[in-house]
């Protein structure tokens, strides 16, 4: 029902209207499950048992449903997901650690299940830090340890404190899997002792 507010698909009004009429008759506000189906039944084309997204992220119940990724948490392929749906806004994908989406839970109804496909051919944004000792050439260092793991670098913040150098990076990454490689050959490169993706739960 959230869904096909959600999307558009059953307009406000329409529920409006049933209620009321409703109400005239004397009966109650609250739709029992079976006249939601009903309404829903009559509003709606015939669904598929799951959409997926150009983010290959596959929706249970539903097809041509429009996803976005919580920019709070930036989820990619690999991590646990969660779906809040966001009326008039589709689902909105969430890691399911993100604090944000903790906190939404106090509205279960508004959570639908959703997972990763096997096949991703997308890109993702993730941000990282890399705490290292500052030297000549560190920075060249890490680009090409970015590039040789075929990682595009977005953004760039380099904050120097010496001896010491926190670098953050936004970059695109593939899934956990390749982000869990890079990761491991930046903490290998010479004067970084620390190298990790930046989430909201740490």
């Amino acid at each position: 029902f959230y869904i096909a507010l959600g999307q558009a698909k059953i307009s406000a009004k329409t529920v409006t209207s049933k209620l009321m009429h409703r109400l005239k008759q004397g009966e109650s506000a609250v739709e029992p499950a079976s006249a939601v189906a009903e309404l829903l039944t009559r509003n709606e084309t015939p669904k598929k048992t799951e959409a997926s997204s150009t983010y290959g992220i596959k929706v249970e119940g539903v097809e041509d449903v429009m996803l976005r990724l919580a920019k709070c948490c930036r989820p990619v392929p690999g991590d646990p997901i969660v779906g809040y749906i966001s009326l008039g806004k589709g689902i909105t994908i969430h890691h399911e650690g993100c604090p944000n989406a903790i906190a939404l839970k106090k509205s279960p109804e508004r959570f639908t299940k959703v997972e990763w496909e096997g096949d991703i051919h997308s890109a993702f944004r993730v941000e990282l830090q890399i705490d290292a000792w500052d030297r000549h050439g560190l920075l060249e260092d890490l680009s090409r340890a970015f590039s040789e793991n075929g990682m595009n670098i977005l953004e760039a913040r380099c904050t120097v404190d010496h001896p010491m150098v926190k670098n953050r990076f936004v970059v695109e990454v593939g899934d956990t899997a390749a982000l869990k490689t890079c990761v491991g050959r930046l903490r290998n490169i010479d004067s970084v002792f620390d190298a990790y993706r930046i989430t909201p739960t740490g």
